[in-house]
């Protein structure tokens, strides 16, 4: 993993236990780039983001995390993908329902999420935003 004050890069595999040092790491960043009540709460949306991708995707697992005006992650994949508009509801999965809750999870987390499921590869990446409120 590289990081630094403002910047976060790393790259894991299948394995549940490298979700750990990552989301830690991503903890850490908020809290330094003024997210500090937020922190938990990305954290955990994080964790979640890669799990999925751990799941339904294909290691490697690419997590680039940026502070500036904001916080901005992204964690992208080479699996083959999922439908965007089956995957985010509006309204909470059912009380009994097996699937559905991690993407819904993250969107009442965070500001922004974002998928872009890219080109011929398969790649799909994962953007989630924290905005700075005003002062």
């Amino acid at each position: 993993m590289i990081a630094d004050s403002h910047h976060i890069e790393a790259t894991i595999g299948a394995d549940p236990s490298e979700i750990a040092p990552v989301r830690a790491a991503v903890h850490d960043l908020a809290q330094r780039a003024g997210f500090g009540d937020r922190a938990d709460d990305l954290a955990l949306a994080i964790n979640e983001l890669i799990a999925n991708a751990q799941e339904h995707g294909a290691a490697p697992i690419y997590v680039v995390a940026d502070a500036g005006a904001g916080l901005h992650i992204e964690v992208s994949d080479s699996g083959g993908g999922f439908d965007w508009s089956e995957a985010v509801q509006e309204h909470p999965p059912r009380p009994h329902a097996r699937r559905g809750r991690g993407l819904w999870i993250v969107r009442q987390l965070v500001d922004r999420v974002t998928v872009d499921r890219g080109g011929g590869d398969g790649t799909t990446c994962v953007r989630i935003d924290l905005h700075q409120q005003a002062a």
